[in-house]
Protein backbone atom coordinates (compact mmCIF):
# COMPACT_ATOMS: atom_id res chain seq x y z
CA UNK A 1 0.00 0.00 0.00
CA UNK A 2 1.20 3.52 -0.57
CA UNK A 3 0.98 6.67 2.04
CA UNK A 4 0.42 8.57 -0.68
CA UNK A 5 -2.76 7.39 -2.51
CA UNK A 6 -4.01 6.36 1.20
CA UNK A 7 -3.55 10.13 1.85
CA UNK A 8 -6.42 10.78 -0.41
CA UNK A 9 -9.07 8.42 0.24
CA UNK A 10 -11.51 8.70 2.98
CA UNK A 11 -10.32 7.21 6.08
CA UNK A 12 -6.46 6.52 4.37
CA UNK A 13 -5.37 8.84 7.40
CA UNK A 14 -6.58 7.91 9.94
CA UNK A 15 -5.83 4.03 8.69
CA UNK A 16 -1.31 4.83 8.52
CA UNK A 17 -1.94 6.79 11.93
CA UNK A 18 -3.14 3.79 13.30
CA UNK A 19 -0.43 1.59 11.89
CA UNK A 20 2.43 3.87 13.36
CA UNK A 21 2.67 6.04 10.53
CA UNK A 22 3.23 2.98 8.00
CA UNK A 23 0.93 1.63 5.06
CA UNK A 24 -0.10 -1.55 6.34
CA UNK A 25 0.90 -4.87 4.58
CA UNK A 26 -1.78 -6.79 6.25
CA UNK A 27 0.61 -9.66 6.38
CA UNK A 28 -0.91 -13.12 8.16
CA UNK A 29 -4.45 -10.79 8.45
CA UNK A 30 -7.89 -12.50 7.65
CA UNK A 31 -10.86 -11.51 5.71
CA UNK A 32 -13.54 -12.17 8.05
CA UNK A 33 -16.47 -10.98 5.09
CA UNK A 34 -17.13 -9.71 2.04
CA UNK A 35 -20.96 -8.27 1.17
CA UNK A 36 -21.91 -7.28 -2.42
CA UNK A 37 -24.67 -4.95 -2.89
CA UNK A 38 -26.50 -4.05 -6.41
CA UNK A 39 -27.34 -0.55 -5.00
CA UNK A 40 -24.26 1.24 -6.61
CA UNK A 41 -23.02 -1.22 -6.59
CA UNK A 42 -20.57 -1.64 -3.58
CA UNK A 43 -18.43 -4.21 -2.00
CA UNK A 44 -17.45 -4.26 1.55
CA UNK A 45 -14.61 -5.70 2.83
CA UNK A 46 -13.66 -6.27 6.09
CA UNK A 47 -10.07 -7.34 7.43
CA UNK A 48 -8.64 -8.21 11.02
CA UNK A 49 -5.20 -6.55 11.10
CA UNK A 50 -3.06 -6.07 13.43
CA UNK A 51 0.56 -4.80 14.02
CA UNK A 52 3.44 -7.56 15.07
CA UNK A 53 5.50 -6.12 17.48
CA UNK A 54 9.91 -7.34 18.29
CA UNK A 55 8.14 -8.32 21.75
CA UNK A 56 8.43 -12.30 22.40
CA UNK A 57 6.10 -14.57 24.13
CA UNK A 58 7.13 -17.89 26.48
CA UNK A 59 3.40 -19.16 24.31
CA UNK A 60 3.94 -17.97 20.97
CA UNK A 61 7.08 -16.57 18.54
CA UNK A 62 5.10 -13.00 18.05
CA UNK A 63 3.16 -10.32 20.10
CA UNK A 64 0.58 -8.92 18.03
CA UNK A 65 -1.02 -5.63 19.23
CA UNK A 66 -2.96 -3.19 17.57
CA UNK A 67 -5.86 -5.23 16.03
CA UNK A 68 -8.61 -3.80 14.26
CA UNK A 69 -11.03 -4.35 11.74
CA UNK A 70 -10.44 -2.52 8.30
CA UNK A 71 -13.27 -2.40 6.26
CA UNK A 72 -12.89 -1.16 2.87
CA UNK A 73 -15.93 -0.08 1.31
CA UNK A 74 -15.24 0.19 -2.92
CA UNK A 75 -18.31 1.80 -4.61
CA UNK A 76 -19.18 1.67 -8.60
CA UNK A 77 -17.60 -1.76 -8.68
CA UNK A 78 -16.33 -2.21 -12.02
CA UNK A 79 -14.59 -5.19 -11.82
CA UNK A 80 -13.83 -8.65 -9.71
CA UNK A 81 -12.04 -11.95 -9.64
CA UNK A 82 -12.43 -13.84 -6.15
CA UNK A 83 -11.04 -17.36 -5.40
CA UNK A 84 -10.87 -19.99 -2.47
CA UNK A 85 -12.89 -18.17 0.07
CA UNK A 86 -13.28 -20.58 3.18
CA UNK A 87 -13.13 -20.09 7.08
CA UNK A 88 -9.45 -18.68 7.48
CA UNK A 89 -8.79 -16.47 4.37
CA UNK A 90 -5.70 -15.56 5.63
CA UNK A 91 -3.68 -13.30 3.73
CA UNK A 92 -0.02 -12.81 2.46
CA UNK A 93 -0.93 -9.12 2.04
CA UNK A 94 -3.56 -6.63 0.70
CA UNK A 95 -2.45 -3.78 -1.49
CA UNK A 96 -4.36 -1.15 -2.72
CA UNK A 97 -3.29 0.52 -6.23
CA UNK A 98 -5.14 3.18 -8.76
CA UNK A 99 -7.14 0.76 -10.72
CA UNK A 100 -8.78 1.35 -14.37
CA UNK A 101 -9.90 5.03 -14.86
CA UNK A 102 -8.42 6.44 -11.87
CA UNK A 103 -10.18 4.11 -10.15
CA UNK A 104 -9.05 1.69 -7.39
CA UNK A 105 -8.46 -2.35 -6.69
CA UNK A 106 -7.92 -3.92 -3.93
CA UNK A 107 -5.54 -7.09 -4.42
CA UNK A 108 -5.87 -9.87 -2.06
CA UNK A 109 -2.45 -11.96 -2.16
CA UNK A 110 -3.33 -15.53 -0.36
CA UNK A 111 -1.66 -17.79 2.06
CA UNK A 112 -4.50 -19.48 3.07
CA UNK A 113 -7.77 -18.93 1.13
CA UNK A 114 -9.44 -15.94 -0.76
CA UNK A 115 -7.69 -14.56 -3.13
CA UNK A 116 -8.19 -12.05 -6.28
CA UNK A 117 -9.35 -8.54 -6.85
CA UNK A 118 -11.81 -6.04 -6.61
CA UNK A 119 -12.19 -2.93 -8.68
CA UNK A 120 -14.28 0.00 -8.45
CA UNK A 121 -14.37 3.87 -8.96
CA UNK A 122 -14.13 5.25 -4.83
CA UNK A 123 -12.95 3.63 -2.15
CA UNK A 124 -13.23 4.26 1.92
CA UNK A 125 -11.59 3.41 4.59
CA UNK A 126 -13.25 2.48 8.28
CA UNK A 127 -11.61 1.58 11.01
CA UNK A 128 -12.86 -0.44 14.62
CA UNK A 129 -10.22 -1.40 16.93
CA UNK A 130 -10.82 -4.54 18.80
CA UNK A 131 -10.75 -8.13 17.94
CA UNK A 132 -13.23 -9.70 15.95
CA UNK A 133 -15.43 -12.63 17.80
CA UNK A 134 -14.62 -15.36 16.70
CA UNK A 135 -10.77 -14.83 16.65
CA UNK A 136 -7.91 -17.15 17.50
CA UNK A 137 -6.40 -13.77 18.81
CA UNK A 138 -9.17 -13.32 21.50
CA UNK A 139 -7.23 -15.35 23.88
CA UNK A 140 -4.65 -13.05 24.06
CA UNK A 141 -6.57 -9.83 25.41
CA UNK A 142 -4.25 -7.39 23.87
CA UNK A 143 -6.21 -5.04 22.24
CA UNK A 144 -4.60 -1.96 21.92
Amino acid sequence: MNIELLKDVPGGPELVEWFDGHAPRFHDAEVISIEFDRAGPTCLLRVHGFKVTRATNPDAPYVFEGHAVVSFRINEVTGMQLNDFNHQNALMGLSIERGPNNGFRAELDPAYGLSGFIEGRSLSIAIEPGIPQGSQYEAQNDVR
